[in-house]
């Protein structure tokens, strides 16, 4: 194939703009032997034409080739302390094994499963592992678990009630922190839009590693807190009802910024909330409703505390912040 060809194609795989199914043939010709340096060469060329240097715009676009490529579920976790300009060098040696995997995954027939806001879901794992997921979460793992391990992809928030096998350990794999087990319960709570990723542990021991410290270990009650923007982690105690509260209907916040509060309750109710309040992002809140209530019972109580007035038109929420 021409080289002029090759870098239009490339370019194209990587800004996203193939329909599904020719997508789809694009990954399986990327994985061929064929032309595979001309490829690695395009690939750093669409690099080369972002900006050389760090910023939020070439973060965007390196989280944009990730996703392409694979990247969070093939690099070796300690690669996510290295300098951005690494990855960027790194990218063209990824495609060719991000590719791969994408289509190994849909040989080997993984599972996903979403769940849509204002809803829960409960289910078996191959394993017969229990897993709960929470309104706006997907998940997914194999049709059958490897020899080696249980390893399963979470965007959102899941109760885990992992069954027992020392020979193969129960991996989480999140966008910012890993969750690796033997048997035990917990939580993890990773919605890509939320500031803070968490672990809360009920029994047993996990291993949680956030992507630019060590491993932490967890004993019962613990809660793993980590800053996406701060990298700072934290682990306090909590309630053992903290974890799984929301499967019953509960709906606690613990120390929980603004923001976090608005999509918890997007995703609950399954509404659209809008405002053009300014709230400091170090302001915290705590407070519990363990009664199941509705998004009614909800709203009088944080508007007290936080300092809003709301009207409320079908599926839609208005804040207006108090004078």
């Amino acid at each position: 194939m021409e080289k002029n060809n090759i870098v239009r194609i490339i370019g194209t795989y990587l800004s996203g703009r193939f329909s599904p199914e020719t997508e789809e043939k694009v990954q399986k010709w990327i994985i061929k032997d064929k032309d595979t340096e001309e490829k690695e060469k395009a690939s750093l060329e669409y690099w080369d034409q972002l900006e050389a240097k760090t910023g939020p715009d070439t973060k965007l676009a390196l989280d944009r080739v990730n996703q392409k490529i694979g990247y969070k579920k093939i690099v070796p976790r300690p690669f996510y302390q290295k300098r951005m300009s690494i990855a960027a060098a790194l990218i063209p040696l990824l495609i060719i094994a991000g590719s791969y995997l994408y289509y190994i995954s849909t040989k080997d027939k993984w599972v996903e499963i979403s769940v849509a806001y204002g809803d829960k879901k409960h289910f078996l794992l191959p394993d017969s592992s229990e897993i709960w997921l929470n309104a706006g979460t997907a998940i997914k793992y194999p049709e059958k678990f490897s020899k080696a391990q249980r390893l399963v992809y979470l965007d959102g928030e899941a109760y885990f009630s992992v069954r027992k096998d020392a020979a193969k350990p129960f991996i989480v794999e999140t966008s910012q922190l890993s969750v690796k087990v033997l048997g035990t319960q917990f939580n993890v709570k990773a919605y890509a839009n939320d500031e803070l990723v968490t672990t809360t542990l009920t029994s047993g021991k996990v291993e949680v590693t956030p992507p630019v410290q060590g491993s932490q270990i967890l004993k019962p009650n613990e809660q793993l807190t980590y800053d996406k923007k701060t990298s700072a982690v934290n682990i306090t105690e909590v309630s053992p009802t903290d974890a799984d509260g929301w499967i019953t209907g509960k709906l606690i916040f613990t120390d929980a910024p603004f923001t976090e509060i608005l999509q918890t309750l997007e995703r609950r109710y399954n509404v659209t909330i809008n405002h053009t309040m300014n709230v400091p992002t170090s302001k915290r809140y705590t407070v519990r409703f363990l009664k199941n209530e509705n998004l009614e019972e909800v709203l009088p109580v944080l508007s007290e505390m936080i300092g809003f007035s709301y009207q409320i038109q079908r599926d839609k929420v208005e804040l207006i912040k108090k004078q």
